[in-house]
């Protein structure tokens, strides 16, 4: 909502602040409710108005010296100041209703936008001028309409907080309060006779250059001016002069006020970089890197030097946020930062467009070695360890890079092209850059062609869930099934869920595939549970999106209940950086899961971390053998070590090992010596769709004991 809207939206609460805090002025004692409000009605429809107004830099520059246009009728806040001065009010009384108004609308549109965007600052700055205009119209038409001695003293006499002053023509002080005299360190007696020069040498010209504007226009000048103090420290001020005018018209003197602004621009500045820059790194953001990368693509159109812009992705960040946690991930983000930035020259723009993602423009790109250079530098930066709360982390980059105007016409080409050859160095093995060709561009619209129509997929019925069987092997018959996504697609045929699920967690379809697909398992778990006479349970793979989002998970033990399936009907496998991710919500959902009675399976067991502290912690059921050991047991007594291994483990821990990709025989017979529990694989059967797999169940059931088997499948 912008600030206009605002004001109108709340004008009421406002007046009702207005109305408490003029109810303490000694002078509106006996004034009506409606003498008190009517004024500050029309004042913030004034300015409400004057925000929406359009507005000239000319216009701005003139308005931020108290030049504003003016109404040729009387304002309302002439009104105020004519009125105010006839009901007995002192100047101070006056000024302190805009400094109430300004306060009170500022504190009640912050405390409604806590975090303001960028062009908030200028709504501020504007409403910041509008009261100040409206404060030197009342100021002036109150100082017009009393008498000179009364014009010149009433309004300082009284203590404030801001700097009170009155300079003769000439400028001489002729009144100073005790706030002005002790910012200069003088008394009160000692202060007047001072001029500029006594006061303010840095700025002693200029405040004279601006005094004598005032006298020779007869109109307030408002500006702004540093102060330095003895210990060094700046603060910021706000002054105004205003001219007093004698019966003749003649300027006799120049009166004016200074407000410290000091906070007041140091809050601006924070919102201001707030819309600008990274709250993490201190890097400039999104929105600042495209405004610089726009400036630089400007630039060299007119000068004719080259730029390149470098896209930086952090490979295998994901994982150590899982397992240290956002606070470990956010420390990474920062070194890594500051190694890019490192790596540049101070002319170039380091920028975090979020998450992981760098950029790096590189301005007066002569020669491409120079480019090849940087990136690989920054890749061996990247390749250090990290130390992220006392434990070395590794990770990699991979790079990006496109040039203009070689390879794009625009900023926007620039960061599409950059994107894009990021990608091509992560799938081709990441910690390394690529440049940007043409044939990435044509495989880049390839890939968005495959987003759009996996969008349309859930709804158009194209995904399907496929069972492999599990068999035990002690018994070798099929007791378990691991439910396996399947994309019908209508051009390319039926796609295996790893050619297409990075790109459903990528763009946030995941959670909602997720759904259906255990929506599916546990229909059919019921379905075949009935078959069987007995509980059937499905394992279901969990993204470790799903345990990163704050989105709150199932409610399973109802939902199980609802469909009459017993606690062990469904198990989900999750991979072992889920259990490593030490945040609140990762181990909430863990614990929701096991609440419910879901049991917990580790995907692809060897290949990650293989922690033995968090498989007791999480109380996980089973393993699972990553397929490369099983493939690689016939050549590799490596790999049959490792199995043989896990399978004592887990056994030692309380838990079953299935053991995944069994293809031939000799495997099969090896894992059951071995002592493993349960095995999946191409050997007993391919996946196999929902009618298929409950018919070779209804087989296995029926068959003749005399017949051979090959499991629970006829030879």
């Amino acid at each position: 909502m912008k600030l206009s809207d605002f004001i109108r939206a709340n004008t009421e609460l406002i007046l009702e602040k207005w109305e408490q805090f003029t109810k303490d002025l000694p002078s509106a004692r006996y004034m009506t409710r409606e003498d008190v409000r009517d004024h500050a009605v029309g004042i913030l429809s004034a300015i409400a108005a004057d925000l929406d107004r359009p507005e000239t830099p000319a216009e701005q520059e003139k308005k931020s010296k108290g030049l504003g246009p003016r109404s040729a009728r009387d304002t309302y806040a002439a009104m105020h100041g004519s009125d105010r001065k006839a009901e007995g009010f002192s100047i101070s009384e006056a000024v302190s209703e805009f400094r109430f108004l300004r306060a009170s609308v500022l504190r009640l549109w912050s405390e409604a936008n806590p975090t303001l965007p960028q062009p908030c600052t200028g709504d501020v700055t504007r409403f910041n001028e509008a009261i100040d205009q409206a404060l030197t119209i009342s100021v002036e038409r109150y100082s017009t309409d009393l008498g000179r001695y009364t014009r010149l003293f009433s309004a300082l006499l009284a203590s404030s907080p801001d700097l009170n002053y009155i300079f003769d023509a000439d400028g001489t002080l002729v009144y100073g309060n005790k706030s002005l005299a002790g910012l200069c360190r003088l008394s009160l007696s000692e202060i007047v006779g001072k001029n500029f020069f006594d006061l303010c040498v840095p700025l002693a010209d200029e405040l004279r250059q601006q005094a004598l504007h005032v006298i020779d226009s007869k109109t307030t000048y408002r500006g702004e001016m540093p102060y330095t103090l003895a210990s060094g420290e700046v603060l910021a001020y706000e002054y105004i002069f205003i001219p007093v005018l004698d019966d003749e018209g003649n300027v006799e003197a120049i009166a004016g006020t200074a407000r410290d602004i000091t906070e007041r621009k140091a809050a601006e500045e924070r919102i201001r970089k707030s819309a600008n820059y990274d709250y993490l790194t201190g890097l400039p953001n999104r929105s600042l890197f495209r405004d610089r990368l726009d400036q630089e693509v400007k630039r060299s159109l007119r000068t004719g030097q080259p730029i390149a812009l470098l896209f930086i992705d952090l490979d295998d960040f994901k994982q150590v946020n899982d397992r240290l946690g956002h606070d470990g991930g956010d420390q990474l983000l920062l070194q890594a930062a500051q190694r890019i930035s490192s790596c540049v020259r101070s002319m170039d723009t380091v920028a975090r467009l979020g998450g992981d993602e760098f950029t790096v423009i590189l301005t007066e790109v002569n020669r491409l070695p120079h480019i090849e250079i940087l990136a690989q530098k920054i890749l061996d930066e990247l390749s250090r360890p990290f130390s992220i709360f006392q434990t070395e982390v590794y990770i990699s980059g991979s790079i990006g890079i496109t040039l203009f105007p070689q390879d794009a016409a625009t900023s926007e080409d620039m960061v599409r092209n950059a994107d894009q050859a990021m990608y091509v160095s992560k799938s081709a093995g990441r910690n390394r850059f690529s440049f940007f060709t043409i044939g990435m561009r044509n495989s880049a619209w390839a890939r968005l062609k495959v987003i759009d129509e996996l969008r349309c997929a859930l709804p158009q019925n194209q995904l399907a869930v496929y069972y492999q069987p599990i068999v035990e092997l002690s018994l070798e018959r099929i007791v378990k099934a691991e439910a396996l996504l399947r994309w019908k697609h209508p051009q390319a045929g039926l796609m295996r869920s790893e050619q297409f699920i990075g790109i459903a967690e990528e763009t946030g379809l995941i959670g909602e595939i997720d759904e259906w697909v255990l929506g599916e398992a546990m229909s059919h778990a019921r379905e075949w549970s009935a078959l069987l006479d007995a509980p059937f349970q499905i394992t279901v793979n969990k993204s470790p999106m799903e345990f990163i989002s704050r989105e709150p998970m199932r409610n399973w033990a109802a939902n199980l209940t609802a469909l009459g399936l017993a606690w062990n009907c469904i198990a989900m496998e999750i991979t072992e950086g889920v259990l490593l991710n030490s945040s609140p919500i990762a181990r909430e959902k863990l614990e929701s899961l096991q609440k419910a009675g879901v049991q917990l399976a580790i995907d692809d067991f060897g290949t990650g971390y293989s922690s033995m502290a968090y498989l007791k912690k999480f109380k996980i059921d089973y393993l699972k053998i990553d397929p490369s050991f099983v493939r690689d047991m016939a050549a590799s007594i490596d790999s049959r070590t490792i199995a043989e291994a896990i399978i004592v483990m887990a056994h030692k821990l309380g838990l079953k090992v299935i053991a995944e990709g069994v293809e031939t025989v000799e495997q099969k017979d090896w894992l059951k010596k071995t002592g493993c529990d349960y095995a999946q694989g191409y050997f007993f059967s391919d996946p196999l769709s929902p009618e298929d797999f409950g018919e070779l169940l209804r087989k296995g059931k029926a068959l003749p004991q005399e017949q051979t088997y090959r499991g629970n499948y006829p030879a």
